[in-house]
């Protein structure tokens, strides 16, 4: 049977007409290509938190287990590479083949034996617990070492019984006081259930990696001024294997139209193929990532996602895998009860609201207009409002990451607040104890709304009365965070008061921009 490469191009590697007129090949024929180009090279930037853990981690001198994953294209061998440097150890990526041949190649990486990684007999290769039993071996009493098995999934592929290989290796560096450190990578959801079971006595340690928050983003996005770079991060996200095929040197609509509209553009079915390489049947998942492109939404809202549901229950499954592969993130209202099922859920990376909302229709129609008027007509307009709803989950991030210089102390504690008769989308307390509640403004009117429209300040002092959340606390911040130039009358309207603050674009970007 031929592959798809081979009838894609063919013999001699030139493009296949026979196979390319076909519509029905578009999406392959496009995810082929870009899968062959290499992107520009991102600056390694903006994992400082996820570093410093793992270096502590690495600085022990008790062996553990690590797992460190994260959605595709986020970084996370970049990440290990950056965290390994200067330590000893072995980085080994583990190859898309059954479990005796992925031991049998790592067997002769130990040995330098590069030549025949899938030369040796099934019989003969060693177990996994005698492969990392001799890399253990090679720790000192000061002197750690740390094994990186990339890729880790394909162990999971495999079906892989590394992990009681991994506990008794583990327990044998722990018996004689070896820093072995063994860190396995890979796409999330689909990790090998290591460092969970009831027989590793080893510290283990998994971290989840998400999208470049907004500053760490910056650089590599296009635009000279602060909400400029805001709006590029509001369609473009955080996702470094995104971020790798912008060009900063034009608009954030010149990208869209050159990456996600043509049919070759690089970016045009990459969410699609995201999904459709970690779940089986994607067009459910797809349904419920379409509910969330919008804006936040509860289990209420998701029932009608998917019509052929007969109960709202049976959305379950599929949040929870979506929230396994980092694509969909969870939260409950600040003042809710313990038992309260007060929770909403939202997209964790604007570019896939983006696209969701605004490619994926011009995907599947019969594109009856050129690119340059669709994008003109259809998605520009719209801009505007899919900017609003992303708002809020980047000021809720910046209050975690990056308020000290503002405040002088970043979130404790973080989140939103809602119930029937409150709408706060950023709130929390500081790390000085100080309780602040935000509201969002991408493109704040430039004229002070008329009553009886409240502006936003009074609407955020009518949601603080009636929620218990910092109620008797010293200092009680108001934030309006604002997207675009903050009009005069807003300035205003906030500098008469001494509990409230304006929070801008240049505020968010910082030094970044």
């Amino acid at each position: 049977m031929m592959s798809t490469a081979e009838k894609l191009t063919g013999p001699s590697g030139v493009l296949n007409p026979a196979y390319a007129h076909n519509k029905l090949n578009l999406i392959t024929l496009n995810y082929f290509f870009s899968t062959q180009t290499i992107p520009c090279v991102v600056t390694f930037t903006g994992r400082s938190r996820e570093l410093g853990v793992l270096r502590t981690e690495f600085d022990q001198l008790e062996a553990r287990c690590i797992t460190v994953s994260g959605p595709p294209g986020v970084g996370v061998s970049a990440l290990i590479r950056s965290a390994t440097d200067g330590y000893a150890g072995l980085r080994f990526r583990c190859p898309p083949r059954p479990d005796p041949l992925i031991r049998a190649a790592l067997s002769n990486r130990i040995r330098g034996d590069i030549s025949s990684e899938s030369a040796r007999d099934s019989e003969d290769v060693p177990t996994w617990a005698a492969l990392l039993t001799e890399l253990a071996e090679q720790a000192s009493d000061q002197r750690p070492f740390v094994l990186v098995l990339d890729d880790a999934h394909r162990l999971s592929d495999a079906r892989s019984r590394i992990d009681l290989g991994l506990a008794d290796a583990l327990s044998h560096a722990r018996a004689g006081q070896l820093p072995f450190h063994v860190v396995l990578t890979g796409r999330a959801g689909a990790m090998p259930a290591v460092g969970t079971t009831s027989n590793m006595s080893t510290p283990s340690l998994q971290l989840r990696v998400g999208p470049l928050p907004l500053r760490a983003a910056a650089p590599h996005l296009p635009g000279s001024e602060p909400y400029h770079k805001i709006r590029a991060y509001g369609v473009f996200g955080g996702i470094p294997g995104v971020l790798a095929h912008l060009d900063t040197s034009v608009t954030v609509g010149t990208n869209v139209r050159r990456l996600l509209l043509p049919d070759h553009g690089a970016l045009a079915d990459l969410p699609l193929s995201w999904l459709e390489r970690s779940v089986q049947t994607p067009t459910r998942y797809v349904s419920t990532l379409e509910a969330l492109s919008h804006s936040r939404v509860e289990w209420a809202d998701l029932s009608d996602a998917i019509p052929d549901l007969t109960r709202s229950g049976q959305i379950a499954p599929y949040l929870k895998r979506l929230a396994e592969l980092g694509l969909v993130s969870t939260y409950r209202s600040l003042d809710a009860a313990p038992r309260s099922r007060s929770t909403r859920y939202s997209l964790t990376d604007p570019f896939l609201a983006f696209w969701l909302r605004f490619i994926l229709p011009w995907r599947v129609s019969e594109r009856d207009t050129e690119i340059v008027p669709h994008y003109a007509s259809s998605i520009r307009p719209g801009i505007r409002d899919h900017l609003q709803n992303m708002m809020p989950a980047l000021c809720r991030r910046h209050m975690e990451i990056d308020a000290l210089e503002t405040f002088g102390s970043n979130a404790r504690e973080g989140g939103a607040i809602w119930n029937a008769d409150v709408d706060i989308p950023v709130a929390g307390t500081l790390g000085t104890g100080a309780v602040y509640y935000g509201t969002c403004l991408w493109d704040p009117p430039a004229t002070r709304p008329r009553t009886p429209e409240r502006t936003p300040l009074e609407r955020l002092d009518r949601n603080i009365r009636e929620t218990r959340y910092g109620f008797g606390r010293e200092r009680r911040e108001r934030l309006v965070f604002t997207g675009r130039a903050t009009p005069t009358w807003l300035r205003r309207e906030v500098a008469r008061r001494d509990d409230a603050r304006i929070v801008s674009a240049n505020e968010l970007i910082g030094d970044a921009a």
